[in-house]
């Protein structure tokens, strides 16, 4: 599954469709709906003739590979970029700010009173705010900026 890579995905902005247990049929149908980019583990999904330039076959079941797999083929950015809409991390809607009287509402009084910038997501209610995971998070990110492993020793996914 890659459940984890759609959260990161959404964390750096981008618009990141992921759905659990749904049929082949329907993820390819949406895909070719909404003009979507496939990531997909499954090697015979990736061989769909309708599918030919859309999709990415992910080589790796770890993260940090998977995003410097995307970040190789797609030249995809791994900076969190204020001009790209910040995404819920769980249902993908765009995060809007929070009025700072509202947020103290909302938020523990010291998480209130240390943040001036909470964000909140109208779908789920979940309200962000860089806590003190978010320099992890930057440091992990820099860390995949950096040069990754050479490509050809990475495992290639069984195809059984």
């Amino acid at each position: 599954m890659l459940g984890r890579l759609a959260r990161w995905l959404r964390i750096l902005g981008y618009d990141t469709a992921y759905e659990r247990d749904v049929p082949d049929e329907e993820v390819i149908d949406r895909v070719l709906r909404e003009d979507r980019w496939l990531l997909t583990r499954d090697g015979y999904m990736a061989k769909r003739r309708v599918l030919r330039g859309r999709h990415t076959l992910l080589t790796s079941d770890r993260l940090e590979e998977q995003l410097r797999q995307l970040k190789r083929e797609l030249q995809l950015d791994l900076e969190i970029d204020p001009r790209r809409a910040s995404r819920c991390a769980e249902c993908n809607l765009a995060l809007k700010p929070v009025p700072h009287e509202e947020a103290a509402r909302l938020v523990p009084a010291f998480v209130a009173g240390r943040h001036a910038e909470l964000t909140s997501c109208a779908g789920c209610g979940r309200i962000y705010w860089p806590g003190t995971h978010w320099s992890d998070l930057l440091a992990r990110l820099e860390r995949l900026r950096g040069p990754g492993p050479d490509p050809a020793l990475v495992r290639a996914p069984k195809m059984s």
